[in-house]
């Protein structure tokens, strides 16, 4: 079999500038079984992060069992897909303080670090990170193959937008250094593509048109499954780009390549269902083509003013978790609502190939929010979720463990960290710090 180079691309040009289209993991690629690149190195392995503002409901949240014989939790059930990728883990405690709620726990959970409080002459409080966030410690060791060292996406635009960089994005590499996400999936497909896609637009035309011929050439040197991978590799772009399309609407004398809002609130509903669906797209296309290892997905931000109007809330979540009384049902019902967004991202990385295996084996994905129970503000018992397999450095089928002696949540950092391949003797700063990972979720 004549072997190809994982940096293979199909080339073209729209608009005067270059577009290329990065190929995902081909048989022609891969050693003989699959499971490594044909030069004799590793499979890459990724990190990400999904997070959701404003904790669970600890009642509906923890399931019974523990170990391998767990079941899903009435919050967890739509992870029902994808039960066999997910290391639950519960009972940890955040030990880096908790001078304020939300802020401590969005920065304790992330990066293993206390925050860093700010004057707050304009809001009721601001911080910042003390030290990078692990998407950024990650990135500094396997996102440097990569054409972007990390990739940073958010789904709700109703973000916290005056109490410092903590509860406005994820990824940090230090205090006010933040990384914001791109919450337009128009900017973020020419991101992967190229310049010049808004003209092909203008022109109706597929970006796909511009890279046809390399295709067709390339097409030639491979086998028949490769051929077909391809295929469907392009009809996934193809998809994307139909989506792209449909909710891109160029207003009058706009000029080429200013992008309007895409997905856009009507009556104030954000189409949140529909960004996910997109933007999860985009994730995997990235990941699979080799963009990126590492990416942030905010779903929704830490407090944050998004409101699940699809379970029936008519005011922003955050204020549902203090406002609602009893068991708090349609707070109940918008953790539900988050984790089936959780869940697409997840099967749109199971359902793609790579190597042997699919996408989801490769990854690392931490998923949790602010604060555990958004009415108390706490930060014990955290809500984590450890999905996928990293290379076969997590569990799988995946465990309940839960910590009877309030272990400290660092400890899953650094073994999500560990089982990218960073080769870490401890990790976080000061209460965050912790030298020992939480074997019980490792491999």
């Amino acid at each position: 079999m004549r072997h190809l180079s994982r940096r293979t691309i199909l080339r073209g040009a729209a608009g005067g500038a270059a577009v290329s289209i990065a190929l995902p993991t081909l048989e022609a690629m891969l050693n003989g079984n699959g499971t490594a690149l044909a030069s004799g190195r590793a499979l890459p392995r990724r990190l990400g992060i999904f997070f959701w503002g404003n904790g669970v409901r600890h009642k509906m949240w923890n399931p019974k069992e523990r170990g391998t014989g767990w079941a899903l939790s009435e919050e967890l059930a739509p992870l029902e897909p994808v039960k066999s990728y997910i290391n639950l883990v519960s009972g940890t405690e955040i030990k880096t303080g908790n001078e304020q709620g939300h802020h401590a726990g969005s920065v304790g959970i992330l990066s293993g670090c206390p925050m860093i409080s700010q004057p707050h002459p304009s809001s009721a409080y601001a911080s910042t990170f003390s030290g990078p966030s692990i998407d950024q410690v990650a990135a500094e060791v396997i996102g440097t193959r990569t054409r972007f060292r990390s990739l940073e996406v958010g789904v709700s635009r109703q973000v916290t937008e005056n109490e410092g960089t903590t509860l406005l994005y994820l990824s940090h590499r230090g205090p006010d250094n933040p990384n914001p996400p791109e919450y337009d999936p128009a900017v973020v497909f020419e991101r992967l593509f190229g310049a010049g896609l808004a003209r092909e637009r203008e022109l109706g035309r597929s970006v796909l048109d511009t890279v046809a011929g390399d295709a067709r050439a390339l097409q030639q040197r491979i086998g028949s499954h490769d051929r077909h991978r391809i295929d469907q590799h392009l009809e996934n772009i193809r998809e994307i780009e139909r989506r792209v399309a449909h909710e891109w609407k160029r207003p009058a004398r706009c000029e080429i390549g200013a992008y309007p809002g895409s997905f856009a609130a009507t009556d104030g509903k954000e189409p949140l269902e529909q960004m996910n669906a997109a933007m999860s797209r985009l994730v995997t296309l990235a990941l699979t083509c080799d963009q990126t290892r590492v990416f942030t997905y905010q779903f929704s931000g830490s407090v944050a003013n998004t409101v699940y109007w699809q379970v029936g809330e008519d005011k922003p979540h955050h204020q549902f978790t203090h406002d609602e009384p009893g068991d708090q049902p349609i707070v109940h019902a918008g953790t539900i609502f988050v984790m089936k967004q959780l869940c697409r991202l997840l099967q749109d990385l199971q359902g793609t190939p790579d190597g042997a295996g699919n996408l989801l084996d490769s990854c690392a994905i931490l998923a949790s929010s602010d604060t555990a129970d958004g009415k108390e503000h706490t930060l014990q018992d955290y809500p984590i979720v450890v999905a996928g397999r990293a290379g076969g450095a997590l569990k799988y089928p995946g465990v309940h463990y839960r910590s009877d002696t309030k272990e400290n949540s660092s400890k899953v950092l650094l073994s999500i960290l560990r089982s990218v391949g960073l080769r870490l003797d401890e990790f976080g700063k000061k209460g965050g710090n912790v030298k020992d990972s939480l074997r019980a979720i490792e491999a």
